[in-house]
Formats: structure tokens, sequence, C-alpha cells
């Protein structure tokens, strides 16, 4: 008599046996029919879907390492049309970029929306999604998460969507961005670029500068932007460094908006300050478009407490600094002229400051700020610059008192224009002007304290350096004795250093404008 194990294993050993004969006849009949039938009717007949209706997709992700993915981009400005002209789509989003008229407002898609287009006769899906960077437990954030573009299609057209289709995608983003192209001003925050539109209509006519210096920029940069191939022969990295210094108020923050607006080159402000470590620093340097300006304002407050190197720890065993905490100046000198200013070409570094005598020497040396440019104060040229421009003045019965007073006391621009937009009336504006100078010769009244208080002119008391803490160690002593180890350090070594002349590709160039 069996036992009741024994009927089981019986009934699942025939059952073994029998799938596996079926599974070999099917095998074989599939071999058969795959020799005498056609694939469509062979794939009818065993109820397989069409090739038609079998889709391939395409992921397009908003970074390609640690750049901002331009076919990203031109999907994302090209789905914006698809927005507008789409009869029916369940969600999206709209924006109005800052600066932007009421008729610029931009649509975009929602994560987990999707919008159909047509080319050519074939229909193309493009899906938008977000995923999250990041891992080992940590606690997923905003800033992990990257959105990513999924444009599906039938696999019969995977050679026109790869081969016309993107390639047509985008060629119709560069045309409709030369047609509307504006200038932007991007600064950062929080390691990435934050973008609005540049407004200022400075331009070269308008600044008050004097006229050979005027000219001497505009030649420079004319020269600059035909020399590609000279560049590529000398091995040097396409780029071009200007120095732009002098007193408050004398246009040095116009001439940059005045370069951008001549060479159509959006400025990349970038606040040293809210970086947060050399790495950083890189990363935006390399999402920096081509054909750009890099501006840093003030670079001697900027990092006026940077070292020269990361700290590896106190001397006295105490906490080691963070290796990462802020830019160093060596992190700022190879952004300037090390390996990483490579990382883009036809771009211009603008450095401006109010005290040049401040600047670590490292920063001057040739190489690095290609051409200094000094922004004097106001002479009687670029006062007649500023009055044709307010007033439509060329000439004035106050010119000749007001040229000679220009050559006795120092205004600067900014002062002068302060008062000529004072009044529409323009007699009123040039003896508004011309009692501004009368003040400022004789010492009150009208001198406003501008100078005094933007350059801290006077007599000041000495300002006793505090005694170093028990935390600070030797390190603390150390940065208290020797103030210029920084940028911002007022050092005697460096004064006279970058004004002289003679070296090729490099010029100092002053001008006050009054001759």
């Amino acid at each position: 008599m069996t036992s009741p194990n024994s009927r089981v294993l019986e009934r699942y050993k025939s059952a073994v046996t029998t799938a596996t004969s079926v599974l070999g006849a099917a095998m074989l009949l599939r071999r058969v029919l795959a020799d005498v039938l056609p694939g469509t009717a062979l794939g009818a007949l065993l109820l397989l879907p069409p090739a038609s209706s079998r889709r391939h997709a395409v992921l397009i992700e908003e970074f390609d390492g640690a750049l901002y993915n331009r076919v990203f981009m031109a999907a994302k400005a090209y789905v914006s049309t698809l927005l507008a002209a789409a009869p029916s789509v369940p969600l999206m989003k709209a924006s109005l970029p800052r600066g932007a008229g009421a008729d610029h407002v931009l649509l975009a898609m929602r994560p987990g929306t999707a919008v159909v287009d047509v080319f050519d006769g074939a229909k193309v899906t493009w899906r938008l999604s977000r995923k999250h960077d990041g891992g080992g437990g940590r606690r997923r954030t905003t800033e992990d998460a990257r959105e990513v573009f999924k444009l599906s299609f039938d696999a019969e057209h995977k050679d026109m969507v790869l081969g016309s289709y993107l390639p047509a995608v985008m060629a119709r983003v560069e045309a409709m961005s030369q047609e509307q192209r504006q200038t932007k001003l991007y600064s950062n925050e929080w390691g990435k670029w934050r973008t609005v539109r540049l407004r200022n209509a400075s331009t070269f006519a308008t600044v008050a500068m004097d006229a050979a210096l005027r000219q001497a920029v505009v030649d420079d940069l004319d020269r600059f932007l035909t020399r590609k191939e000279y560049y590529r022969q000398t091995g040097r990295a396409w780029k071009r460094g200007y120095l732009i210094h002098g007193p408050p108020g004398t246009g040095k923050s116009s001439l940059v908006a005045a370069i951008s607006n001549n060479l159509h080159f959006d400025v990349y402000d970038l606040d040293v300050g809210g970086v947060r470590s050399n790495t950083e620093l890189r990363k935006l340097l390399i999402r920096m478009k081509n054909r750009s300006i890099l501006l840093v304002e003030d670079v001697d407050c900027a990092v006026a407490t940077a070292p020269r190197r990361e700290a590896k720890g106190s001397s006295d065993g105490g906490i080691p600094a963070s290796k990462n905490h802020k830019v160093t100046l060596s992190g700022l000198l190879n952004m300037v002229d090390g390996l990483w200013s490579s990382s883009g070409h036809e771009r211009i570094l603008i450095f401006t400051t109010n005290h040049k005598d401040r600047l670590d020497p490292a920063l001057l040396r040739p190489g690095r700020m290609d051409m200094h440019v000094h922004m004097g104060y106001c002479g009687f040229v670029a006062f007649r610059e500023l009055a044709a421009n307010y007033h439509g003045i060329q000439d004035h019965p106050l010119f000749p008192e007001i040229e000679a007073l220009l050559r006795e006391v120092d205004v600067a621009p900014a002062e002068v224009a302060e008062r000529l937009l004072m009044t529409d009336d323009a007699d009123a504006a040039v003896e508004t002007a011309a009692k501004l100078l009368r003040g400022r010769k004789a010492g009150g009244g009208e001198d406003g304290g501008y100078i005094k208080q933007k350059l801290h002119v006077g007599p000041r008391r000495p300002r006793r350096a505090p005694a170093p803490s028990s935390r600070r160690g030797v390190v603390g002593a150390a940065r208290w004795a020797v103030p210029d180890e920084g940028i911002g350090g007022s050092s005697r070594r460096g004064q006279g250093r970058g004004s002289g002349t003679g070296r090729r590709g490099r010029g100092e160039v002053r001008g006050r404008g009054r001759r």
C-alpha cells in the first residue's frame, strides 16, 4: 500500500514531465514557423504586439556630471512652446521672469505630467519626472532633486527621432534665443546661479570717462574677440582679465555694464562671501556659459580674511578648521589663471576695487589681470558728456568756470550726475553742479561729505588689535600680527606692483578726463 507522500511525489513528477514536453514542442513549433512564415504573420499568430507599438525612450537629465545639460535646457524651452499650443494639459505651471513684460509668461510642466508632439507624422511624448540623488541613509531634500525628461516614441521612429527630431529641437531653441536675446545677470545662491534680466542701459557713449581710456578699452575688447586662433596656437585659455580700480562713484560698475552691452555677454556676479568652499567655487565656474563675464566687485573686501591655504588645524592641538569652510586665496587664484580657468572659452574676468594698494601682490602679477583700468575723478570732458547726455547741453556760459574748478577739486562723476538730475531745467542743473564745485573748493557747505563717507578720509582713531585668546593660539596671534596675508590686508609690498608697462598683453590705463 502506497503512502500519501508517495502519491504526491508521483503527481509532481508527472506534472514536470508534461510541462517539459509542452515547452519543447512549443519551441520546435516556433522554429518551424519562423522558417516558413514572415515576421508579421508570425507575430499575429503568436499574439505578439506589432513592432510599431513597441516604445523606445530617451532620458534627458538636468545635469551632465557637474555641468548643466544643454539638451535638457533646450528641451525645457521647447516644451514651453508645446504647452502654449497644446489643446489640453492637465497641469502646468506659469512664471514671469524678473524684469520681463507681461507678454513673456513662461509655461513649464509639473513633474508627472506629459505633452505630445508630432514631427513628420510621428508622435513623440515628453514626460517630466523628478529623481533624488544621494543615498547612504541621508535624508532627501529638495536640493537633491533633479528633473528628468523622458522622450518616448515608437521603435520604428528611432532613427528619425535621434537623427532629425532632436537636432531640429536644438536648432529651433537656438533660433528662439537669438530672436529674444537679452543680456542676463546671474548671482550665486547656495551653490547655484540665479538669473535676472540685466536692464542697465549703460554704454561706452554714456559712461563718463576719458576719451583715450574709453578707446583703449574698446580696442582691447575687439582685439580679444578676434584672436581665437592666436590663443589656440599659444596654448592659452581664451579669456581676458581686467582690474577696474578707482574711488567710489567713478563709474566702475557702469563700465562693466557697458562692456556687457557692447559684447552682448551675460554677467555672472560672484559673491565670494556666499561661496562655501573652493569646490563650490569650481562648480560655479564650470557651470558658466561661454561668451560671458565673471564679475567680482570690491575684491579687496570680498575675501579680506581668506587664508592663503586651507588650515589643517591649530598648532596648540585645538579643534582643526574645516577643510572646505571658505574660499582661500589659492582657490581664487586657480579660478583666475589655474587649470580651472580653462573650463570655458571666450570669457572675461573683471575685478573691481576702490583700493588697489590693498590687494595681495599675487593677484596683480603678470598673466592674471591683463589690463588695469583706472577710473578717476570727473574731468571737464566727462562733465560735458554728462551734461550732453542728461540735458542735451553742448555749451554753456558756466563751462569755463566749471573747467577751472575741476582742475582744482576732486569730485566723482556720480556726484555730478546726481546734481544734474535734480532738476529738468538745463540752466538750473548746470548752476547746481557749479555750486557743488564752488562748495567743494571752499571746503564746506556743498561738499555733502560724499568723499569722506565713502573713502573714510580724515583723522581716525587708531584701532588697537585685540589680544589673541587661548582658543586662537599661535595661529590666531599670527593672523593679527600679519594682517597682509589675505587679499584685503594692507601690504606695502603690493604698492607699486602691477603699474608697470611694457609687458605684452598687459597694460595700465589711467584717466581722469579733465584735460
